[in-house]
């Protein structure tokens, strides 16, 4: 099991973890394995968070209306949503994400082997993972003001 150190405030552009390689499902259903989840030379910021995780998602609506077109221009972000809902709110995720009008990808962790390799206790869970598929960032929260946070750390793997 990796166990990825927590902090805020604190930044390094030095690997902290690996992104794991794990099965996820699309919200349509079709398997995929995290291996495939890629967004070039820039950084991808994964939001753990669940459809009871009523931090998470606001704090995806306030990316979402807030910050999703600007960190997509700035910095070349991929955003990418996985929900460690167990298998009784599986069928709430897609019409939550599609109702929102959140843009960014998403995924269901439906075995909860993302959230077991990364040591993920509860939503919501961030990450900021490198072009080297490294995570370079990790927080276990999600409270209004921490997307300026974000957007520091941004900025800093773009400088």
């Amino acid at each position: 099991m990796l166990i990825v150190p927590l902090w805020f405030g604190c930044f390094s552009q030095e690997a902290i973890g690996a992104f794991p390689n794990v099965e996820l499902r699309t919200l349509d259903g079709s398997k995929i394995n995290t291996s495939e989840i890629k967004n070039g030379n820039a950084p991808m910021l994964i939001i753990v968070w669940a459809t009871w995780c009523h931090h998470a998602m606001d704090g995806m609506s306030s990316i979402s209306d807030d910050y999703y077109s600007d960190w997509v221009e700035e910095y070349n972000l991929k955003i990418i949503g996985v929900s460690v809902d167990d298998m009784r709110n599986i069928p709430k995720v897609a019409p939550l994400v599609n109702g929102k009008g959140w843009e960014f990808e998403h995924y269901i962790d439906q075995n909860a082997d993302f959230k077991r390799s990364l040591g993920i206790n509860a939503p919501p869970h961030l990450f900021i993972v490198n072009a080297n598929r490294e995570i370079i960032w990790s927080f276990n929260s999600f409270n209004p003001g921490d997307e300026l946070e974000i957007s520091k750390m941004l900025s800093q793997i773009k400088n």
